[in-house]
């Protein structure tokens, strides 16, 4: 083959969804005013990227070993909101938009709220972390607080699975919480 058909190939092969394509949820969405959706989609798109990876989140807090337990299945909405809004240089959806998207899966059953006084905990936890690991950057505790670092919320992957069908395929944790 030349160059140029394997250009021309790769130019028109047809997009691969990928996990975090959003819009793509089998329960209904709110209803919505069409720019209202449009950045309701964008803010879901960015944390389907976390609720992707949030066994991931959760065995790296189970790791420091002075949080406490949870399911094992976390999601940082807040972090996700400024990684939005770094990405857009400001101009991304507000805060407000993300809380719907929360509220939303909370009301579907996915994600639950974890306690205050776990939250607080695990917000201690990661202060304390990154105080230790990036002493340069943090030289003191309030250098270290974010103010996601209480913004936490549990997956119920079952659940999330039932909203999100095709997470199934998106990596081995969810291939795993989907029984296959």
């Amino acid at each position: 083959m030349s160059r140029l058909a394997d250009w021309w190939r790769r130019v028109n092969a047809t997009p691969q969804p990928s996990p975090s394509d959003p819009g793509r949820a089998a329960v209904a969405y709110p209803e919505l005013s069409r720019t209202d959706r449009a950045a309701f989609l964008r803010c879901e798109g960015y944390l389907l990227w976390e609720i992707v990876d949030s066994r991931s989140s959760g065995r790296q807090i189970a790791g420091r070993g002075d949080a406490p337990a949870t399911n094992g299945w976390v999601v940082v909405p807040g972090r996700v909101h400024s990684g939005l809004i770094e990405d857009t240089k400001g101009k991304g959806p507000g805060p407000a938009v993300m809380v719907a998207v929360v509220q939303w899966l909370v009301d579907a059953g996915a994600l639950r709220p974890l306690t205050a006084s776990v939250r607080a905990a695990i917000a201690e936890s990661t202060v304390a972390e990154r105080l230790r690991d990036l002493p340069e950057y943090h030289r003191t505790e309030a250098d270290a607080r974010r103010a996601w670092d209480d913004d936490l919320w549990e997956v119920d992957p079952q659940r999330m699975l039932v909203v999100y069908p095709h997470l199934a395929a998106a990596n081995a944790d969810w291939r795993r919480a989907a029984g296959r």
